[in-house]
């Protein structure tokens, strides 16, 4: 019996998928944590971490803004010009510790909401 070149890629593909880590959620009794839970939702169903930092940090993000058109522009609807702002970011690292059998799992959030879940080395 011949396997299909289509079978056999997509078969490949499923299996790989199936047994990659995954460094953007973990399970937490029988919760699926996933990036964009509030931090009140992951303490809901995690409880507290073993530890957690804060720190606040400053970013520059550029913002399109439109000016309208003056009196010497006549005829011009408007300009949009890209300028720099800097904002700050609260920053929130988080910590579970699950012992010895389990990787522990750093979570990171900024402005209140999961931005990524990463495995750290097993617990103690």
């Amino acid at each position: 019996m011949k396997i299909k070149p289509v079978l056999l890629a997509a078969s490949l593909a499923l299996s790989l998928f199936a047994h990659a880590p995954s460094a953007w959620a973990f399970r937490c009794n029988s919760y699926v944590i996933d990036p964009g839970l509030h931090k009140a939702e992951v303490l809901k169903k995690c409880g507290p971490p073993s530890t957690r930092d804060a720190r606040l940090e400053r970013r520059i993000i550029r913002v399109r803004e439109y000016q309208r058109a003056t009196t010497r522009q006549a005829g011009a609807i408007g300009n949009s010009v890209e300028v720099e702002r800097e904002i700050q970011v609260s920053i929130e690292e988080w910590v579970y510790n699950f012992g010895p059998q389990q990787f522990m799992q750093l979570l990171i959030f900024e402005d209140g909401r999961l931005k990524s879940v990463q495995d750290l080395d097993y617990g103690n």
